[in-house]
């Protein structure tokens, strides 16, 4: 049975901790007891000691104690990363464990990796990832972390020179569209293809929304009087690969976007057909909460198939195979091409601030700088 007790520390603040009989250990016929305290919350607590059971009960009371890396990370996954960010974020942190770190570090004794070794991964993932900066600090989090469980006492990774970028990462350029290009795609679309990839593509390309935006659409997300759309959700992937709506990634992706005339056009033209077709097979899609689009079952569509749709069209029109999120870029570079102020294009794409941009955009607005310092010439001439 366990006891879950909230207490107040020196400095003010309330934590929890858990007492429980855990049973008799069989090999010392001693009483075995768990105490633990710290927790920010109940939640935790209980989940630290759910795990505990869990443990007993697969490998008796041989190994209560997490010691490999692997070990120490599934406990701080579970007790304290897990409630603390959305399903999406704690998915994609699992999936960077599994891909790379664990597959280093996984099965070594925490007190067994050596600042050497962190040496030689670091140098090794500069080379082949962006990221890297980034699974250095999830790795720190982790010793940091059994610190604090009592299980080594003190962070290795603190000890490593973080090595530089090499200039082939330093920059990732962007992919888009031209105007000729965008405008063979979307017209093939319209002629070719399902009215409704035509609307979604169309409606990308005319907002500069992401791709789960757009897919976490409902219809009282536009409003066809005032023609505007509003962005307050994502289609976000889970884990086991589950679909569901989730808030934007940041405070600024939430954002009200103007429609033109023909946007609007399309929005209606694709909502009259998606009523009658749907109805053809029983289902009513005349609530404000039905998603603009959906699966022909009436579920969300699956991530990727946006991108069958892209690679489909491209390869028919002999076009530039680029993915949805092109469509973003290519939206962004022909505002930036006819000189929209970089404030306006930073506020209708969501960015947390126009210095982010211009960072993304930089090979962009250097090309606008020329053909600015060439007219320039020209006038004085």
């Amino acid at each position: 049975m366990a006891t879950f007790q909230s207490y107040t520390t020196k400095s003010g603040k309330r934590l929890w901790s858990v007492k429980a009989y855990l049973g008799i250990d069989p090999a010392t016929n001693k009483q075995v007891n768990l105490q633990k305290k710290g927790f920010s919350n109940k939640k935790e607590a209980q989940l630290f000691y759910n795990r505990k059971i869990v443990e007993i009960e697969k490998n008796g009371f041989k190994k209560q104690r997490a010691d490999t890396f692997k070990e120490v990370y599934e406990l701080w996954l579970e007790t304290t990363y897990k409630l603390m960010v959305k399903e999406s974020s704690y998915n994609r942190l699992k999936l960077q464990f599994n891909k790379h770190i664990l597959p280093a570090f996984g099965k070594k004794s925490m007190k067994t990796i050596k600042p050497v070794d962190l040496q030689q991964y670091a140098n090794k993932k500069s080379e082949e990832v962006q990221e890297y900066r980034l699974q250095l600090s999830n790795i720190s989090r982790i010793f940091e972390f059994a610190i604090k469980q009592g299980i080594i006492t003190s962070n290795p990774i603190k000890m490593i020179t973080i090595p530089k970028k090499k200039a082939n990462l330093e920059k990732k350029k962007i992919k888009y569209f031209t105007k000729d290009e965008l405008k063979t795609l979307l017209t093939d679309a319209k002629e070719n293809e399902p009215y409704k990839i035509y609307a979604f593509l169309y409606l990308m390309a005319n907002t500069g929304c992401r791709k789960g935006e757009i897919m976490g659409l409902q219809w009282d997300c536009i409003d066809f009087e005032n023609k505007t759309l509003e962005i307050h959700q994502t289609l976000a992937r889970g884990e086991n690969r589950r679909l569901y709506l989730e808030e934007p990634k940041t405070a600024h992706s939430f954002r009200t976007i103007p429609l033109e005339n023909e946007t609007i056009s399309i929005l209606k033209s694709w909502r009259k057909i998606q009523r009658e077709t749907m109805l053809q097979v029983g289902i009513n899609t005349m609530s404000a909460k039905q998603l603009v689009f959906s699966s022909p079952f009436n579920e969300f569509i699956n991530m990727d198939i946006p991108n069958r749709w892209m690679v489909r069209i491209c390869k028919r029109n002999n076009i530039p195979v680029l993915t949805p999120h092109s469509l973003r870029h290519t939206f962004a570079t022909l505002l930036i091409s006819e000189g929209v102020n970089p404030k306006t294009v930073s506020e209708l794409l969501g960015h947390s601030s126009v210095a982010f941009t211009l960072d993304i955009y930089t090979g962009v607005y250097e090309t606008e700088k020329t053909s600015t310092i060439k007219l320039l010439a020209n006038i004085i001439k």
